[in-house]
Formats: structure tokens, C-alpha cells, sequence
């Protein structure tokens, strides 16, 4: 395969693009993400009692799963308005088909980023980056966890390195948009999920130049 590269300023002239064109509704599906996945865990963060119990374990759990199943349609959501397709803030909860899949895939993906991080730190950044895309395979063709992992590890070969600057890159953009009082989050998160989308449709397309035809302005 040839030398293959993403060009970051299409990518995400792409990515604001859309985001401007569905703004007040991925404004309104953030709030909903927000409210409903990310407040309960941080309320329950800070008063969770200091030695755990049983009951404060399944609370922790069930929180956390919550959690995980709106990130599972906030992606789904950030996939179609890539293309345009239409979409509902319910979409958020209308994924119990490929949930299951999405969450043993994320338990062994966050597993395998952790050991490797404790190996040295290098393994778990390389391991992020190549398994990174296997929520998209879950979503667009059903396929099962080991299916979708797998799927992302072949197709990211000879692009390890592009990936890493665009995750330092999703890092530095949600990273100022939390110093804005968090509200510039509303405006990082949605654009840096989309942009992992259309890297991802490129990937698919196994295309030597990320963003494809598609998805440039």
C-alpha cells in the first residue's frame, strides 16, 4: 500500500462545516449527553463514599453504562450529520441492537490501552490509535466486537503516525475548549467526533488521502 496521509485542514473545515449547518441541533444533543451522561457520574464521583460498597459498586456501574450507551448514539448521531442523513435527538437511545458489541469492544479496548500504557506508556498510545474506529464498524455493518477490532487495527496500517497527530490534535482542541468554562467543549467534542468519522469513511474506502472526494469542501 502507498504512503498514506490525512490533510488536517479539510478534515476539519469539513467537520465545522457541519457542525455550523446542524449547529442548534448538535447544541441540543449535546445538552441531552451532557445532562443525562455526564452530570450523574460526576455528582456521584464526589459524593461516592470513600471506601466502597456493594451498593455504591452497582450504582457506579449502572451510571457508567448509561454513560456508555449515549456515547454510543452521540457517535452514531456525529456519523449520519456527516452525511447528511437525517437524524433525531431519540437516536441517542435507539441503539440497543449494537450495544452489546459496543460495550465488550470498549471493555477490551480501554483494557488493552491500560496495559499498554502501564508497558512503557508507547504500547497503550499505539494501541488507542489503532483500534480506535471500531465503534463505526459496529454501527455501519453490525459487526461484532472482535470483528470491528480487527477491522480498525487492518485498516489504520500505514497511518499510525498521521493518527497520532490528529489525536494530539483531538486532545489540544477538547483540552481549550474545557478552559472555556467547558462551553467550548460544545463546540470541540461534536467537531472532533466528526471529524473521526470522516477519517473513518476514508479508512473504508481505503483511500491514500484522508478526507476522500466526499467529504471536502
Amino acid at each position: 500500500m502507498n504512503e498514506r496521509t490525512i490533510d488536517f485542514a479539510p478534515l476539519f473545515k469539513f467537520s465545522y462545516h457541519q457542525y455550523k449547518k446542524y449547529a442548534s441541533f448538535v447544541i441540543g444533543v449535546m445538552f441531552t449527553y451532557f445532562v443525562l451522561g455526564i452530570v450523574p457520574n460526576i455528582y456521584f464521583m464526589f459524593r461516592a463514599p470513600a471506601t466502597p460498597t456493594f451498593s455504591s459498586q452497582v450504582v457506579s456501574f449502572i451510571i457508567t453504562l448509561i454513560q456508555l450507551f449515549l456515547s454510543f448514539g452521540f457517535i452514531k448521531i456525529m456519523l449520519f450529520l456527516i452525511d447528511d442523513k437525517p437524524v433525531e435527538v431519540t437516536d441517542l437511545i435507539n441503539n440497543f441492537r449494537g450495544f452489546l458489541s459496543y460495550f465488550v469492544a470498549n471493555f477490551l479496548f480501554i483494557i488493552a490501552v491500560a496495559i499498554g500504557i502501564f508497558l512503557f506508556i508507547i504500547p497503550g498510545i499505539f494501541i488507542f490509535i489503532r483500534f480506535q474506529f471500531y465503534p463505526y464498524f459496529i454501527l455501519e455493518n453490525g459487526d461484532n466486537s472482535f470483528i470491528a477490532l480487527k477491522k480498525s487495527y487492518m485498516l489504520t496500517q500505514n497511518l499510525t503516525l498521521e493518527l497520532f497527530l490528529f489525536t494530539l490534535a483531538v486532545l489540544v482542541l477538547n483540552f481549550l475548549g474545557l478552559l472555556l468554562l467547558g462551553i467550548g467543549f460544545i463546540f470541540t467534542f461534536p467537531l472532533t467526533t466528526m471529524a473521526t468519522a470522516v477519517i473513518y469513511k476514508g479508512l473504508v474506502q481505503e483511500s491514500d488521502t484522508i478526507p476522500v472526494s466526499a467529504y471536502r469542501l
